[in-house]
């Protein structure tokens, strides 16, 4: 199994392949699917070997290409239920800042808009993905929004959106989420996050975060 990060401005998408066929967890603003493709199509991939686009919550920058990759792979469209409403009706969102640079930063991330999308697949809290044609579990961890969810692959990483941040100074130490809709549960899915005590965590912003990093966020 292979994990690629398909990086721009603002968060980074990743595409999961394991000789089978592949998923796309999460898909950059809008006007990104262009670098995704490249990238199935360096791994060796076509468009039609994809067979899931999760989303690990509704945000812009993780939802911005979904729809121009759905229609160029086939594949279906998932996200948690509690963000599915959201998605639906696309939009602008209230970011809820966690310190003083994400409240600087907000300004100019309010301005993106969430395309309107209707999913294809609804998850629950807990989810076999291969049922859906995708790779690993999913489970979720709210609080940076209500539906937020992480991906658990079979080599124990673990894909988890923006429940976790890199710093930024030091990109690869696990950090809380720099926007939450509740701090409470975020602070508690960080600590589900670490109890799987992965071996990789890949975030959509700051980088591949240390397991010893992440292992320290089960302290209070």
């Amino acid at each position: 199994m292979t994990v690629y990060t398909v990086k721009n401005v603002a968060s980074s998408a990743f595409l999961v392949t394991d000789g089978k066929g592949a998923m796309i967890v999460d898909t950059g603003v809008a006007g990104r699917a262009p670098a995704m493709l490249r990238q199935i199509a360096d791994a060796g991939l076509r468009p039609a070997d994809v067979r899931l686009i999760l989303l690990t919550h509704h945000h812009a920058d993780h939802s911005g290409s979904a729809l121009e990759l759905r229609e160029a792979t086939g594949a279906p469209v998932a996200i948690h239920r509690d963000d599915a409403d959201q998605l639906r009706r696309g939009g602008r969102v209230d970011l809820r800042p966690t310190s003083l640079v994400p409240r600087l930063m907000k300004v100019m991330l309010a301005k993106a808009e969430i395309p309107a999308i209707e999913p294809d697949i609804i998850l629950g809290d807990e989810e076999d993905l291969t049922r859906h044609g995708g790779i690993g579990r999913s489970f979720v961890t709210p609080g940076h929004t209500p539906g937020s969810t992480c991906v658990l692959l079979p080599d124990n990483s673990i894909l988890a959106g923006d429940a976790l941040s890199g710093g930024m100074m030091r990109a690869r130490i696990a950090r809380k989420p720099m926007f939450a809709t509740d701090p409470d549960a975020a602070a508690r899915s960080m600590r589900v996050i670490a109890g799987h005590a992965p071996v990789t965590v890949y975030v959509g912003h700051g980088g591949h975060l240390t397991a010893s990093s992440v292992g320290a966020l089960q302290c209070p």
